[in-house]
């Protein structure tokens, strides 16, 4: 077990909505799932959706190192734009967690990843719009997000992107061409 307090309790409340749901969660069953006090619990995060806000963005933040993994080590930027929408896919579509609730809960994870999904979103657009070097970054960044977004959340496409290699080849036609 963690040390850090926040951890434990991020690793307990993502247990539990893995096991049990959003809706199902309760910030006393996380405090019980990570031994702590329910005091404890709040004085981190102040209020449930504060907790829920912490395992979303802790998830993207795992996902940002895998994703800088893959991609890091190709040489050009259009290789990494193909890659790095072929992994988007690939876990985004392969995570426990997400896949769990778009399935068994969507009207409860659906308004986090739409409506609510600002404070991610722009975590996220920082983080790519830092690794692109030029004028229209963060607007390019933001575009790319919401694509990928698009088709993860409404994966029914006349689009084939069932494979890797399908993922890529749209990429490498229709994404990498909005570079600069």
């Amino acid at each position: 077990m963690p040390d850090d307090p926040a951890e434990r309790i991020l690793d307990a409340a993502y247990r539990r909505m893995l096991a049990h749901g959003l809706r199902r969660t309760t910030v006393d069953d996380v405090a019980r799932e990570a031994g702590m006090s329910r005091v404890t619990v709040y004085r981190r995060f102040a209020r449930r959706s504060d907790l829920v806000q912490g395992v979303m963005l802790r998830e993207l933040q795992r996902f940002l190192a895998e994703f800088e993994r893959a991609v890091s080590p190709l040489p050009t930027l259009a290789d990494q734009v193909e890659e790095g929408f072929v992994v988007t896919l690939r876990l985004v579509r392969g995570h426990p967690l997400l896949s769990r609730l778009l399935e068994s809960e969507p009207e409860t994870i659906l308004p986090q990843l739409t409506l609510e999904a600002g404070p991610y979103l722009r975590v996220a657009r920082e983080y790519l719009a830092a690794h692109l070097d030029f004028p229209d970054a963060e607007a390019v960044s933001e575009m790319f997000i919401r694509l990928a977004l698009s088709f993860l959340l409404t994966p029914d496409t006349a689009i084939p992107l069932g494979t890797d290699q399908e993922a890529r080849m749209f990429a490498k036609r229709h994404l990498v061409p909005l570079l600069p």
